[in-house]
């Protein structure tokens, strides 16, 4: 359960990152080809996050049967 706990803060931590960052750096900051400069694509990059950590957990959960 503690593997589980640190995954999520440290998703939890990057997006909380990737959206503060969003606002209060320029884009020079970030690479180009790294930059999300689309709502729609804001939203993709969030819901593949989402769906990767339900994978994730399921797979730990399936595993310590």
């Amino acid at each position: 359960m503690k593997l589980l706990k640190s995954f999520f803060l440290v998703v939890l931590s990057l997006v909380g990152q990737l959206w503060t960052g969003y606002f209060t750096r320029n884009h020079d900051f970030y690479d180009n080809h790294a930059v999300t400069k689309t709502k729609a694509g804001y939203i993709v990059f969030l819901a593949l996050a989402f769906i990767s950590t339900i994978m994730a957990i399921w797979l730990y959960l399936r595993v310590n049967q």
